[in-house]
């Protein structure tokens, strides 16, 4: 259920470069001169300039062009691809063993395959399911991780709603299956394939 340890610390080097990139170009914190300094701060600090990056997207094409720090071009793709980035509230709602589902909240709910960090999601946020939370889910080689930032929220769940979430899965499942990789494409629906859900 988690990324590769090696795949862990290529994230580990290619995001909090981009963060600072954005802090460095937002000016969201003005003390921070250099990356070791970024990642010395409180979390609720870079939080602020996660949020700065997500609201304005082109940074990661300035990132990727300007290339401040020297990537490879394999590193690059892997910091372009996160332009497809999935900003929302979901509900961790099962853990897989391949992954953990994040089902968001759409009129057409769509369940995502979502891989942990350093730390599994069991140990992060406890086993009692479903939760809600809010997270960014990014492209890395083919799967779907988070981007190391998840705000849960603590609410409980009665009989009738776990039982309206199940149904959300199954129907997610059923029309889109687990989905591990981004960017999605949602194709059209054959007639056949809607009645068979009718």
């Amino acid at each position: 259920m988690k990324l590769s340890e090696e795949d862990t610390e290529l994230f580990y080097k290619l995001h909090p470069a981009l963060l600072f990139y954005t802090n460095q170009r937002k000016g969201v914190l003005r003390e921070v001169s250099t990356i070791e300094e970024f990642m010395e701060l409180p979390m609720e600090e870079k939080y602020k300039v996660r949020e700065a990056l997500y609201k304005h997207p082109k940074l990661i094409d300035s990132f990727v062009k300007e290339n401040p720090l020297n990537f490879s071009h394999d590193e690059l793709e892997i910091v372009r691809s996160w332009k497809d980035f999935i900003k929302d509230g979901f509900y961790l709602f099962r853990y897989l063993k391949k992954y953990a589902i994040f089902l968001d909240d759409s009129s057409s709910p769509k369940a995502y395959g979502v891989l942990a960090l350093k730390s599994d999601f069991r140990e992060m946020v406890g086993p009692c399911l479903p939760i809600v939370l809010k997270a960014v889910l990014l492209p890395f080689r083919g799967q779907i991780i988070h981007d190391g930032f998840l705000t849960p929220y603590p609410v409980s769940f009665g009989p009738g709603i776990r039982q309206d979430l199940e149904e959300a899965y199954q129907e997610a499942k059923a029309r889109f299956g687990i989905i591990t990789s981004l960017p999605f494409e949602e194709r059209e629906e054959s007639d056949e394939e809607r009645l068979k859900r009718i």
